[in-house]
């Protein structure tokens, strides 16, 4: 298996902190909305995914040189923010990473930013979120807001392994996923899953530029769109449109 490491460029001292994750998927909700978080919170970097196997990427921002997968922090939350698909034989690996770093860090709660692909998504005004919990402590913040469970169907791709890891691992997980468009960077996706996170957390993100901006946000994004999308056809995300065996 790949060698990933998390690497901390600043110590990291944060008691039972929640840790967020965003990664290019379908309509790029957790792309757009944990960049949204980072930069309406004004989050420290504290650190970068590395590995040798990565594709061979950085990121210039105002002419600063950055790793492509990065890890910020402010007060009680750590985001973690992938500017780059994950390529389907760094999944595994890079979950596997996430978890074991989580655990050494004692934390209280994981939460996957997500997207679901949706038919009929140019009809709906305002998106659902569906959530998915892993144990008592995410089933009661569900129960809370009074949030639709997934009941039936597949999660493909980096937030079903971080599951699954976190099961092994006895962490605290929740997946909100919101309706979007599979083949385009919803902004309008992206702030619904927002208004919920900020509920389900206490804190207070306005979401007005992800609306707003929607459009520039798209024609921005469309090329991370693009090479997503064949990152998804290698990881066979269209077994997420279909029915578990034994229920059909």
């Amino acid at each position: 298996m790949a060698d990933v490491r998390i690497v901390e460029l600043k110590k990291v001292n944060i008691d039972s902190p929640i840790i967020v994750c965003g990664f290019p998927d379908v309509g790029l909700v957790g792309a757009l909305s944990t960049a949204h978080i980072i930069q309406h919170l004004d989050m420290d970097e504290i650190g970068y995914i590395d590995s040798d196997v990565l594709p061979p990427v950085i990121v210039l921002h105002k002419g600063e040189v950055k790793n492509p997968l990065r890890l910020y922090a402010k007060d009680k939350l750590i985001v973690i923010l992938s500017e780059i698909p994950i390529p389907p034989e760094l999944i595994r690996p890079v979950a596997r990473s996430i978890i074991e770093w989580a655990k050494k860090k004692n934390a209280s709660l994981i939460v996957s930013l997500a997207g679901i692909a949706t038919p009929d998504r140019l009809e709906i005004d305002e998106p659902k979120v569906f959530v998915v919990s892993s144990s008592s402590i995410a089933k009661d913040i569900a129960a809370k807001l009074n949030l639709e469970t997934l009941e039936e169907g597949f999660i493909v791709g980096p937030y079903a392994l971080i599951l699954k890891e976190g099961l092994l691992n006895s962490l605290s997980n929740l997946v909100l996923l919101a309706q979007c468009f599979q083949q385009y960077p919803d902004p309008g996706a992206a702030a619904a899953v927002l208004k919920i996170f900020s509920k389900a957390l206490g804190l207070q993100i306005n979401v007005d530029q992800l609306i707003q901006e929607a459009e520039e946000i798209r024609i921005k994004t469309r090329e991370l769109m693009r090479r997503t999308q064949n990152v998804m056809r290698q990881m066979q995300k269209t077994a997420e449109y279909e029915v578990p065996l034994m229920y059909r």
